[in-house]
Order: structure tokens, then C-alpha cells, then sequence
């Protein structure tokens, strides 16, 4: 999305003062202007989402997007501007486990949005390039691909998951990091009130945030990059450098991979980040984290890994069983995400139309994805099992009947939904062949 003219003014000056080494000691008086407001409101109401606990939601805003950000400008420049509490709501994960996502009020999130749009001009120039969470023109499929490709010449590999992380992280802790970089009170005193505006649940009275950046706010993703890089990449790069010839990183949001050309530089690194994670209040996950010989020679069920979706695992060559290649597919929880996908999603009261146009829509989300990587063989025999959600959907919608439909029409209904359901192409060396479209 374009920016206004006035907002990329004010973002490169603040990249500027970056640049030469300066502090950001009066980045309040840019909050505040209009301009960059309104385009903080346009890429809030172009995400979508629900209104927060205050119950207003974006389409109250449509025709009056000028005014409302005049509006917050005069709270901002006079000081009355007050953070809500969230709303707090509970998505459920593979494990079985909830995973807490807060929302915003719409005043709230367009604050934070325009705190991204300053904030990330600063630190854009601070993160690492093996940093890929959360950040502009990097995709996890480009951190999976960087990874299986440096597989191929370290075969020790650390993959590690922290705990509960967006919900551990220290306020106080955080705060100073950010005062490396910005030094003026009032952006540090808004920050600190954002993350300690509290969250209210459905039918519980307000509860207070002691620490945690609650993920669902635009600002929580920044906020949690910037802890993780003073509190492990910027340790790691003292000890190994950004491109150490034997130990190298990799990390995406909470999600980090360690590679290393010998199992003694995994065990050293290991107990290097036991002290990282204690020092920073944080802990790795146990069943997790866990140490993978990728070598040749000791190639087996465990020589294998899964990071962010895909399975990173290893293959012989056709012309010499002996030698292995490193593959990356979509993992077996990915796959089973698809099928349970269309388990969930095609309804009995689904028309045939809807549920052809639902099924292709899971069909293109699942593929966007994964089509990085070695996939094609995957992707046809998924193609294949979906069939057998299509026949579950018929049968429960037209065999239940009084008089049921017979078979040899569902057959052909079934071939109707399944038509335009066709594998992608995919692309196994994107990095080398540029940014290339989606679909």
C-alpha cells in the first residue's frame, strides 16, 4: 500500500537519525501527526478485523477516516490519549492447548499501527538477516529454504521452541531495550502503557498484564522481535559473528534453528543458551527442542526436523543410494492441518457451488504455501485424499434422505467439486530465482 507523501518524509528522517547514530529523542511530536494516522487507519481497516472491548468496529469509520485522525492526533498532542484493555479471546492449537489472542480497541490499534510505521525504520537497521519474524519483505518460506540449503554443509542441527514466549516477556526488560534506540519519555511512557493496559474476557472483570505483549495488537509482533534480538541474536552474534564458518542461526518469531558443522559446537551453543534464556526470564520448550544428526552416515527415522510447517529431511540420489540430498515437504502435521481443514469447513448446508469454491479456497491456502519447497509429489496425493472429504461432504448432505441420492450421481458431483482442484507449480529454488508471485 502507497504511503502519503508527508508519512515517507517522516520515516526517512527517523531512518536518517538511525543512520548516523543518533538516538530517537523526539519521536513523539511525529506520532502525532495526521497524516501518518490516517495511513495507520488505512492499513488497520485493510487487515480487517473485530472491534475490541469498547464494541466500536472499523465500519463505523467509513467516510470519516480524515476526521478520526485529526481526532487522535489532538488526544495524542494533549496528552489524554488512554489505552484500552484488550479483549481477550482463546484459539485452540494442534496440542490441544489454547493459545491467548488479544484484540484491541479500533483507536488502539491504528496508535500502535503508526508506532510500527515509525518504529521499524529503526530497527529494520538494527535486526539481523537471519531474523525472518514479523518483518517486511521477509516469508517464513524463505527461512525454511535459507535453512535446508545451509543443511547441506552443517548437518547438526539444534531446533528449539520457547515457551510460552509472547506471554513471558518482562516489561521492565523490554523497556530498556527499546531505550537503546528511543530515549524520549513519552514514547517509552506510551509503550509501557500499552503493554500494562490489562485485558477483560467475556464475562470476567478486568485483569491486569504483568508481563506478556499480547498477541493480536499490530505493535506485539515489533515489540517481540526486539526482545528476542537483544536477548539471543545480539548474544550469539557477540560470540559467533553474523556468518560463523561452523555455527549458524536462524530464527523466525519464537521458532529458532542452530546449525553447526560438528555435534561438540551443538553442545556448546546449547549450554550457551540455557544462560541467554535465564538471563532474559525465558525458557526453552523440552519437547521441542532437540538436537538432529543430518549426516549421511547416521541417516534414519530421526534424521529429520519439522520448522514452521515444512519437514526438513533427508533423501538419497536416485544414481547413489550412499549420498543424501537435503528435502523440504510440507510436515505431517501440515498435512493433516489440510485434511482436518476439510473435515471442519464442508458443511451439509453448502450448496454444490459454495462447496466447490470452499474446497478450492483451502486447496490455494494450503498450496501457497508449500509450493516453495519439493512438494510435487505431496501435492498430488493430497490432491487425491480430498476426494474422500468431498464424498463425506455428499454423503452426508444427499445420502440421509428419505431417498437418498444414488451413488452414480454423487460420483459425478464429486468430479464437479474436485475439477478445479489441480497441484501448483512448484519452486524449489526461490531464493536464487527471485521473489516470485503466490499464485
Amino acid at each position: 500500500m502507497s504511503l502519503n507523501p508527508q508519512t515517507r518524509h517522516i520515516r526517512v528522517r527517523v531512518a536518517e537519525h538511525t543512520k548516523r547514530g543518533r538516538k530517537q529523542w523526539d519521536l513523539y511530536r511525529y506520532l502525532w501527526d495526521p497524516h501518518l494516522l490516517f495511513d495507520a487507519l488505512k492499513v488497520v481497516i485493510k487487515n480487517g478485523g473485530r472491534g475490541g472491548p469498547d464494541g466500536h468496529e472499523l465500519s463505523e469509520l467509513k467516510g470519516r477516516e480524515w476526521e478520526f485522525a485529526k481526532d487522535l492526533s489532538q488526544k495524542l498532542k494533549a496528552g489524554t490519549y488512554k489505552p484500552g484493555a484488550v479483549l481477550r479471546l482463546y484459539i485452540p492449537k494442534k496440542d490441544g492447548r489454547k493459545r491467548p489472542l488479544g484484540i484491541p480497541n479500533v483507536e488502539d490499534r491504528v496508535l500502535q499501527r503508526a508506532l510500527v510505521l515509525l518504529m521499524e525504520t529503526i530497527y529494520e537497521q538494527k535486526f539481523y538477516d537471519f531474523s525472518y519474524g514479523f518483518r517486511p519483505h521477509k516469508r517464513a518460506v524463505d527461512c525454511v529454504a535459507a535453512v535446508a540449503k545451509q543443511v547441506y554443509s552443517h548437518r547438526h542441527v539444534l531446533e528449539a521452541d520457547i515457551e510460552n514466549f509472547f506471554n513471558e516477556v518482562s516489561h521492565n526488560k523490554l523497556l530498556k531495550f527499546i531505550e537503546k534506540e528511543i530515549v524520549d519519555k513519552r514514547i517509552l511512557r506510551l509503550i509501557s502503557k500499552i503493554l500494562k493496559s490489562g485485558f477483560s474476557e467475556f464475562g470476567k472483570p478486568w485483569q491486569p498484564s504483568i508481563k506478556g505483549t499480547p498477541q493480536g495488537g499490530p505493535l506485539s509482533p515489533l515489540l517481540a522481535n526486539i526482545y528476542l534480538h537483544y536477548v539471543l541474536n545480539e548474544r550469539f552474534v557477540e560470540v559467533y559473528g553474523v556468518k560463523h564458518p561452523r555455527v549458524r542461526l536462524f530464527v523466525y518469531a519464537d521458532d529458532f534453528v542452530i546449525v553447526a558443522k560438528g555435534s561438540a559446537d551443538i553442545e556448546t551453543v546449547s549450554s550457551l543458551l540455557k544462560v541467554w534464556m535465564r538471563e532474559g526470564g525465558l525458557k526453552l520448550k523440552a519437547e521441542k527442542t532437540r538436537y538432529v544428526d543430518m549426516t549421511n552416515g547416521h541417516r534414519g527415522f530421526g534424521s529429520k526436523f519439522d520448522f514452521l510447517g515444512f519437514k526438513i529431511h533427508l533423501r538419497a540420489f536416485a544414481d547413489n543410494p550412499e549420498r543424501f540430498w537435503v528435502a523440504r515437504q510440507a510436515s505431517e502435521r501440515s498435512r493433516r492441518s489440510l485434511k482436518e481443514s476439510f473435515h471442519e469447513k464442508l458443511h451439509i448446508h453448502l450448496s454444490i457451488k459454495e462447496a466447490r469454491e470452499m474446497a478450492l479456497q483451502i486447496w490455494r491456502g494450503w498450496c501457497n504455501y508449500f509450493r516453495y519447497s519439493n512438494n510435487n509429489r505431496i501435492f498430488y496425493r493430497e490432491k487425491r485424499s480430498i476426494r474422500r472429504y468431498v464424498y463425506r461432504y455428499l454423503k452426508r448432505k444427499f445420502r440421509r434422505q428419505r431417498r437418498p441420492v444414488p451413488w452414480r450421481k454423487l460420483v459425478l458431483l464429486c468430479k464437479e467439486i474436485i475439477k478445479p482442484i489441480k497441484p501448483p507449480r512448484v519452486y524449489p529454488n526461490h531464493l536464487s530465482q527471485g521473489q516470485l508471485p503466490l499464485f
